[in-house]
């Protein structure tokens, strides 16, 4: 006979999801709000929005403070994991979505700003952020990759113009084959190590000393192609332009900043034990993938008429710079990263004000500036 299993609050540790709580009940509160009183301004849920993301920053500083004298936090059954890296992307993930809600206010060219639900799906989609960076747990990074993402594809259709829906589309197909891969890639390392969670993966695969190198193989394919599609890197970009110019010029901006953290803290923690494995071969391949990154993106830009195309190359260049301090692995690098994409953010926010296409000098400085960078 079965017996019962008493799991204490304390042990679950439910308090670890109060930041991503905060967003889906902000979420939820706005789809309520215009269900009872509809036409409401749009001035309403903007300030709404930034409250709720006030009090989600509230609540991650609040772990900052625990971490600094307790450490690394888990909860939820061990897959919530509360650690300096995770606080750090939170902040700036939250910070970066404030600066670009507010620039809903400046314009009223894009009527999509007059949808409450535009601005819960805002919410959901950074509470997917949230979950994905938070935790080392592949399952619970795939959910959070999937909320995310469904919430962006229908705020980039909802952008209505002639380039929108195919935007849209051309996004949701590059996020299915990152989400088949993904899957994929996780089923691999759980074939080699009975375990989703990434320090145990790490565990099992040192103790055995990389034997299996036949499932490893197979695994970092899946995971490079993966991130490739998720984080728009080299020859998995040909897409990027597209959806970045069928956006809102505000939407491409933050398309270009908040997504690619999220991505990058996972790419960190994924390839951190892989990277430091000694297998000369992975390494070669991602220095390989960061410099033509790099190096192609800043070519193809300099030639490009649209600013929100332009902008989307140079995203791209950027994902190769910071990939290439992941592949660093030190605490140095990881510190520049932020550093550098916190910097990107502001300097994105500027140019996710700008709509429509600039002429070739307007665009291509831009870009040399980038390849300089």
């Amino acid at each position: 006979m079965l017996e019962a299993i008493n799991v204490s609050m304390e042990s679950l540790n439910l308090a670890t999801l109060a930041p991503m709580l905060i967003s889906i009940a902000g979420a939820l509160m706005i789809l309520v709000i215009d269900l009872i009183k509809g036409n409401l301004d749009k001035s309403f849920y903007i300030i709404l929005t930034v409250l709720f993301l006030l009090l989600d920053m509230g609540a991650v500083l609040g772990f900052a403070n625990s971490f600094a004298q307790n450490g690394t936090m888990l909860g939820l059954f061990d897959v919530m994991m509360i650690d300096g890296l995770a606080i750090v992307a939170q902040l700036i993930l939250i910070g970066a979505s404030m600066l670009f809600i507010v620039l809903s206010m400046t314009s009223k060219r894009f009527h999509e700003y007059n949808y409450p639900e535009y601005f819960a799906l805002y919410l959901f989609m950074i509470a997917g952020f949230q979950f994905m960076v938070a935790t080392d747990n592949l399952i619970l990074i795939f959910v959070g990759l999937e909320t995310s993402s469904l919430a962006l594809y229908t705020m980039i259709a909802m952008h209505n113009r002639s380039k929108s829906f195919e935007a849209a589309v051309k996004y949701f197909t590059m996020g299915a084959l990152a989400a088949g891969f993904f899957s994929f890639g996780a089923m691999a390392f759980y074939a080699v190590s009975g375990s989703v969670e990434l320090h145990t993966i790490a565990k099992v695969l040192e103790a055995d000393g990389y034997s299996n190198i036949g499932f490893i193989l197979v695994g970092v394919v899946f995971m490079l192609a993966a991130f490739g599609f998720k984080l728009s890197m080299v020859p998995f970009h040909t897409w990027a332009p597209d959806v970045y110019e069928g956006s809102s010029a505000a939407l491409a901006g933050y398309m270009s900043i908040v997504p690619k953290i999220a991505g990058f803290v996972v790419a960190m923690r994924m390839f951190e034990f892989l990277i430091h494995s000694g297998v000369v071969w992975l390494e070669v391949v991602l220095y390989v993938l960061v410099v033509v990154t790099m190096t192609a993106a800043n070519i193809w830009a300099l030639v490009q008429t649209d600013v929100k195309r332009m902008l989307a190359y140079s995203s791209i260049s950027h994902a190769g710079f910071v990939m290439g301090a992941i592949l660093i692995g030190t605490t140095q690098a990881n510190t520049a990263l932020f550093l550098y994409w916190v910097l990107f953010s502001f300097t994105n926010a500027a140019c996710g004000s700008v709509d429509g296409s600039l002429h070739a000098f307007a665009c291509r400085c831009p870009s040399i500036w980038s390849f300089l960078g």
